[in-house]
């Protein structure tokens, strides 16, 4: 049997995000990738409501090929929307502190936690609000990132969710994922002008990037 392939899913947001529709988005990534040609090339292991650490001993442990982040982030402070990156701010992600309440990482100290355990990471997919910038930063050490510029509805999280993982179980290229998750926001008539947007690191190709394909 070839080897499975684990996708991180982390639920990671603490302030306010319906905890019923991190849970939905979980399942239907599961039932979407069930579907695929693909399927049993690909694991999908779930945290709930990890803190920082948690994430960085899971990405020793299991080593992802694939990170998803439920959750939420924060812009830059001195950044404005439609400017592109101003100043060396990345803004951040929120994760759970160990007293239960929000504990905000800046997007420096992920980058760090990244070039220390997150050799196997291929995709980061940022599933939230305000997510651009981090996905930018991440870029210093992960291939493909997916961020989004402003706020996400959960309907519009799990439609781009169902479509991406569906492409990526069916031997689709990163970039061509992408788009079955942007047409997915679409069919279901969630024309949401700040859609997801797929960040590619130089020298690589997202169009010939295909994550689970047996090695030759």
């Amino acid at each position: 049997m070839a080897r499975r392939n684990p996708i991180l899913f982390l639920a990671a947001d603490p302030t306010g995000t319906d905890e019923f529709a991190l849970g939905r988005q979980a399942r239907a990534i599961q039932e979407e990738l069930e579907r695929t040609e693909w399927r049993d090339r690909f694991e999908l292991v779930t945290r709930w409501a990890p803190t920082p650490l948690d994430l960085l001993r899971e990405l020793r442990k299991i080593k992802p090929m694939v990170v998803h982040f439920a959750g939420s982030g924060q812009q830059a402070a001195n950044h404005r929307p439609g400017q592109g990156l101003v100043g060396d701010r990345f803004g951040g992600l929120f994760f759970r502190g160990t007293d239960g309440t929000p504990r905000f990482v800046a997007s420096t100290a992920l980058q760090e936690m990244f070039d220390a355990a997150g050799k196997s990471v291929r995709l980061v997919v940022l599933n939230g609000c305000f997510s651009e910038l981090q996905a930018e930063a991440l870029l210093l050490h992960v291939d493909c990132v997916v961020g989004t510029r402003g706020t996400v509805a959960p309907t519009s999280a799990m439609a781009y969710a169902s479509g991406f993982f569906g492409g990526l179980g069916d031997c689709e290229s990163v970039e061509t994922a992408h788009k079955h998750g942007c047409a997915a926001v679409s069919l279901e008539g969630l024309h949401d002008n700040e859609r997801p947007q797929l960040k590619v690191r130089g020298g690589v190709d997202a169009a010939k990037l295909i994550l689970g394909a047996p090695a030759r």
